[in-house]
């Protein structure tokens, strides 16, 4: 009936109190961090327990050491947390069909936001990705990187900043399966062209503020997509 609770270790209850601090505004992100001394002592831990708690928020990108300044708080770096969720990912067995499903789940709302939210800039940026996917010659990699550009500055054009980071956390997956999906469909010209079309038809819905368009566009580039790699989800 009841679970094991499990007992956290030092490092992550101190993490918890520098969560809950920031929650609270009691420190900011911009702030200098009290010395090292001060800190275990108001947070009543050691300063060898301390310093594990510091080295796992500088790694996420959380904490920046500046000389003659001290420790400042930034907000977390997506890019490390990115390789990070990439490795829970992998080590728990990734099931591609889900992260697809996810993947369609979250590309067709950002398209929709992006339609009705999106600023010059933002259509600039998702047309300098298109561009770049139409340039003769390029490699598949560099393909797939503009691909995956493309989709990520729509996240961005959505404005929705909870949205932009959850993208951005599990973007190194998403970077894989879609490198993925140009290599194993790029001997396949047709398809290929028809990639670049429903691309143009997601741009131009989003350009012309139609949010109903834009979802329906990029639910059927994703779906045929699916279809052209035989992912299947549950219970289909």
């Amino acid at each position: 009936m009841f679970k094991t609770v499990r007992k956290k270790r030092k490092f992550e209850v101190i993490i918890d109190q520098i969560k809950d601090l920031l929650v609270q505004k009691k420190i900011k992100v911009g702030q200098k961090m009290p010395s090292e001394v001060k800190l275990a002592e108001s947070l009543e831990v050691s300063r060898s327990s301390l310093r594990e708690a510091l080295k796992i928020l500088s790694f996420l990108g959380m904490l920046e050491s500046k000389t003659g300044e001290g420790t400042i708080i930034k907000e977390a770096n997506t890019d490390n947390l990115s390789s990070l969720m990439s490795l829970i990912a992998v080590s728990k067995g990734l099931d591609t069909s889900e992260l697809y499903e996810l993947r369609v789940i979250l590309e067709i709302n950002a398209a929709s936001l992006a339609a009705k939210r999106h600023s010059t800039e933002d259509l600039e940026e998702i047309k300098k990705y298109l561009m770049g996917m139409s340039r003769v010659g390029i490699d598949k990699e560099t393909q797939a990187e503009y691909d995956h550009s493309f989709h990520m500055a729509i996240s961005r054009a959505s404005k929705n900043e909870m949205l932009v980071m959850v993208m951005g956390l599990i973007s190194g997956l998403l970077q894989e399966q879609i490198k993925e999906t140009r290599y194993k469909l790029s001997e396949d010209i047709s398809t290929i062209e028809r990639f670049h079309n429903e691309h143009w038809n997601i741009y131009t819905a989003i350009k012309d503020c139609d949010a109903a368009k834009a979802h329906t566009e990029t639910l059927n580039h994703l779906t045929r997509a699916q279809q052209d790699l035989g992912i299947q989800f549950k219970n289909e």
